[in-house]
């Protein structure tokens, strides 16, 4: 008798606020490099390498404390720990562009009490000590400024989800509440594609591309003349600083809502009176290039989506006709213009130009099929499976299994109970989990308890379909490739 329900509790899983660890660690953290302090953006909110780190950090922890301190980084590659802190760093920031966007804030005084609120930084007696605080700090390498957004951020998420708490009506109790009862116990194993060795020789990809070329597309690419218009020897007094920043006070606030002094601001004030000063410039300077007094500072051809420009300025481009020239455009601390030449439109890649997407594509499918193959035999033989859940798997726990983290588990939860097989397979994208159940029974549940699960239960489906509506609102920008 399996259940049919798609959501279990939904959690901030990753380094939940509760969770700190203690000592100097430094075994999970990640190398991205120079480049940008940002491995990605969703919507308005920029995802930091630090907090990346943070996150991943005390997830490598939490995986080293599970297996006895028997973990390291090769395992936390194979189980995709980055990929996992990253998708939930995503998740955390499409509800901040969405706390953002209402106005939910949390002050000063919320994140003190959450920070004096942690066991870490207590004495036995129970009492906050500031050096116990400094010292965690030191020890992972954080700022005092820099620990707490990531608390402040956090305690943002955490007032959204408990939005999302509902009570269950009476009949939803009847109803729901006996499938709460019911616990499986399983033998399960894990198959991975890149596990799988597959050779591909010329003759098959061409086939392949052959049946294919329709996928195969060069981007669509735009000939652009841009004319920059850069800042040249621009200075201004102190009063004119002083005037500027007293008139836009208002776009130099806090996260309070405060506003930030001048001493912390002056150099974004100048950044944006040197921009108010370039634009009309600017402005001259295009009227000068559309009359054909002015020659174009480089002609390029750019594919759709170039990180040079912003979606917003592509957007126009897109929208632009050939020869049109567009309104001057801040980009870095100077402005461009840009003239639309020629549109050049997806065209078929030849094969050369095409053999290394093919080769991709093909190897992929080649080891899907293998892996189905393997896992369909699996399904048929239970006794070949190599692992086995400890404890009974119910309908509102999410199982610590062995071999997978938690949101992979989370996903065969959900397959478990949305299944009315003995035996079936979970796609895991890159992985296939088989399972066979091999005891089922029912437990006894404390009726308070089982309350609590079914609102669990509600307050999931509406994370679920919160998080997809928010994936389609916010813009979600990777910066760094393997994530």
């Amino acid at each position: 008798m399996q259940r049919n329900n798609k959501y279990l509790i939904p959690t901030i899983w990753i380094a939940t606020i509760a969770f700190i660890g203690a000592g100097a660690v430094g075994w999970g953290s990640m190398d991205f490099g120079d480049r940008t302090s940002s491995i990605a953006k969703v919507g308005d909110v920029p995802i930091s390498k630090l907090k990346f780190n943070y996150m991943y950090n005390n997830l490598y922890l939490l995986e080293s404390q599970k297996r006895n301190g028997k973990f390291d980084r090769e395992m936390a590659k194979k189980l995709g720990l980055e990929k996992s802190v990253f998708d939930e760093l995503v998740r955390e920031a499409l509800l901040l562009n969405l706390a953002k966007e209402y106005g939910i804030i949390v002050t000063d005084k919320e994140v003190a009490l959450e920070i004096t609120s942690y066991d870490i930084f207590k004495d036995k007696n129970g009492v906050f000590h500031k050096e116990y605080y400094e010292n965690f700090l030191k020890s992972r390498g954080l700022k005092a400024k820099e620990f707490e957004d990531i608390i402040r951020d956090q305690l943002k998420v955490k007032k959204i989800v408990k939005l999302l708490n509902v009570k269950p009506l009476e009949f939803e109790k009847e109803v729901i509440g006996s499938t709460f009862r019911i616990g499986d116990k399983i033998k399960y194993d894990i198959l991975e594609a890149k596990d799988i060795n597959v050779t591909i020789d010329d003759n098959e990809l061409k086939e392949y591309w052959a049946k294919n070329k329709l996928e195969y597309l060069t981007p669509t690419r735009y000939k652009l003349q841009l004319l920059w218009t850069k800042p040249k020897d621009i200075n201004f007094t102190q009063e004119e600083i002083e005037k500027f920043y007293k008139e836009n006070s208002f776009e130099y606030v806090d996260k309070e809502g405060k506003t930030k002094p001048l001493s912390e601001v002056k150099d974004e004030v100048i950044k944006a009176l040197t921009l108010q000063k370039l634009k009309k410039d600017a402005i001259i300077e295009r009227s000068r290039f559309k009359k054909g007094k002015l020659s174009p500072t480089e002609v390029v051809t750019l594919d759709e989506g170039d990180k040079i420009f912003t979606p917003q300025i592509w957007k126009e481009i897109k929208d632009a006709k050939e020869n049109d020239i567009l309104k001057p455009k801040v980009v870095d601390n100077s402005y461009v213009t840009i003239k639309l030449e020629k549109v050049i439109k997806p065209q078929e890649m030849k094969f050369e130009e095409a053999k290394e997407l093919v080769k991709r594509d093909l190897t992929q499918e080649k080891r899907r099929e293998e892996l189905f193959k393997k896992a369909q035999e699996l399904q048929k033989n239970p006794s070949k499976l190599k692992f086995e859940s400890k404890d009974y798997i119910t309908l509102s726990t999410l199982p610590k299994l062995e071999g997978l983290i938690a949101p992979e588990s989370f996903e065969v939860t959900k397959a478990l109970f949305g299944s009315s097989k003995k035996s079936d397979i979970v796609n895991l994208g890159d992985k296939l989990v088989v399972y066979h159940i091999n005891e089922q029974k029912l437990l006894d549940k404390n009726p308070l308890l089982m309350e609590k699960e079914i609102s669990d239960i509600k307050s999931g489906e509406l994370y679920y379909n919160l998080i997809t509506d928010l994936s389609k609102k916010y813009k979600i920008e990777k910066f760094v490739k393997g994530l």
